[in-house]
């Protein structure tokens, strides 16, 4: 019983962060390149957390405030690969602990994928920022949000 509660909170877990996961990598990557460079720990885990905020930031601005379609399904694109990667990964694991067949694996794997990619890309989606629209009278809508 206990294992399941687990589970369902890993998932739980999983879906909420999943917008977070390219910030993560990109945390990761530059405060272990900072860190081989000689500085400490400390300051490896400071230059991290500032590049993850930073790209959590400028991805968000970005495709809240771009009126380009390119532009937003490129900033949406690298949110949602490595999201899409971590859940299919996530799900390929839990399924190997609960021992279906290879076939079974692969089928919940991507499912998994789908769902942590789905979930990414609500929450990239909610948090668009509102921006104004020219109304067919000329005027300017600020308070709505042009969304998709």
């Amino acid at each position: 019983m206990l294992g399941l509660v687990s589970v369902g909170l890993l998932c739980r877990a999983l879906f909420k962060l999943a917008v977070h996961a390219l910030p993560f990598f990109v945390a990761v990557s530059t405060g272990m390149a900072v860190l081989s460079a000689g500085v400490g720990i400390a300051g490896a885990f400071l230059v991290g957390l500032t590049a993850a905020a930073l790209t959590l930031t400028v991805g968000r601005i970005l495709f809240a405030t771009s009126r380009s379609l390119l532009m937003r399904a490129s900033v949406a694109a690298a949110c949602l690969i490595p999201a899409v990667m971590a859940g299919r990964h996530t799900a390929l694991g839990i399924a190997f602990l609960a021992g279906p067949s290879p076939l079974w694996r692969e089928i919940i794997g991507w499912l998994g994928a789908f769902l942590a990619g789905g979930c990414a890309l609500h929450q990239l989606y909610s948090h668009d920022l509102a921006r104004p629209l020219q109304s067919d009278q000329g005027g300017d809508r600020s308070l709505h949000s042009s969304r998709l």
